[in-house]
């Protein structure tokens, strides 16, 4: 770890104790791997891959916060090399694990603070629900850093948990997660360096299929199909909820950055 900040060093203990429920433990608060995890991940795939494949040759790609690299092994397909980052040794053992075989990737450790990487040498940078979980004081540098490793030109694909009302933005067992404004979020991002592109809601909780998926009701091949319709109802919604939701926000480094 880059970084004895002591906010890191508990995430990445948290996220160490997750590590042992496989690779899909890490998409909800109490979640075991299971099912649900699983759901989640084929949602925020097919918000995510499609923006990939429309790019015929990203040299490299940066899986920010890669967990336990299931993104990873997917970005793989469309890029020369993916790099994984991720705070948590338990995680990033993990990702060795599903990502083993694909001569592409390279998994490195490190919290984020600074990237081993040199300057603008990134097409692209995606993060999965991994900045909710960085202090309101870091976010700022932490943008910064990933902009200062991408390209001009290139895109951060941010997808994030967001709520706009403060008894949502907590959770009793995730208590270092912060679903934060989506509007503090682009100001952020601004501030940062970043052009804001475009924002989307992809995903809202307690969506009434998720409650077949893990009881086991809806064989996997059929998972992938409803995770792909879940996105497409979303992006035609507005972006708002009582609660909070998932949203992509797709971030652009200016051309003369």
């Amino acid at each position: 770890m880059t970084s004895d900040n002591t906010d890191y060093a508990k995430v990445a203990a948290h996220y160490d104790s997750l590590a042992a429920n496989g690779p899909y433990a890490s998409l909800a608060p109490g979640n075991k791997g299971g099912r649900k995890g699983e759901y989640v991940a084929a949602v925020f795939d097919a918000a995510l891959l499609p923006r990939l494949q429309v790019h015929e040759a990203l040299e490299r790609v940066l899986d920010f916060g890669c967990g336990t690299g299931i993104f990873t092994r997917q970005a793989a397909a469309h890029a020369r090399e993916v790099i994984g980052i991720d705070v948590s040794p338990g995680m990033l053992e993990q990702a060795a694990q599903v990502c083993d075989g694909l001569p592409n990737v390279r998994l490195l450790h490190t919290d984020g603070s600074r990237v081993p990487l040199p300057d603008g040498c990134v097409d692209m940078v995606v993060a999965r629900e991994t900045l909710c979980y960085v202090p309101d004081a870091q976010i700022a540098p932490l943008l910064k850093e990933i902009l200062r490793v991408t390209k001009a030109g290139g895109a951060f694909l941010w997808l994030e948990q967001v709520s706009n009302a403060p008894h949502w933005q907590h959770h009793p067992r995730a208590p270092r997660l912060v679903k934060r404004s989506p509007g503090s979020l682009r100001s952020i991002a601004r501030q940062a360096g970043w052009r804001v592109e475009s924002e989307q809601l992809v995903r809202t909780p307690r969506f009434p299929w998720i409650y077949a998926v893990q009881a086991g009701l809806i064989p996997r091949p059929l998972m992938q199909r409803i995770a792909r319709w879940e996105v497409a109802l979303h992006s035609l919604l507005p972006h708002a909820s009582r609660r909070w939701w998932n949203a992509l926000f797709v971030l652009r480094k200016p051309a003369d950055g």
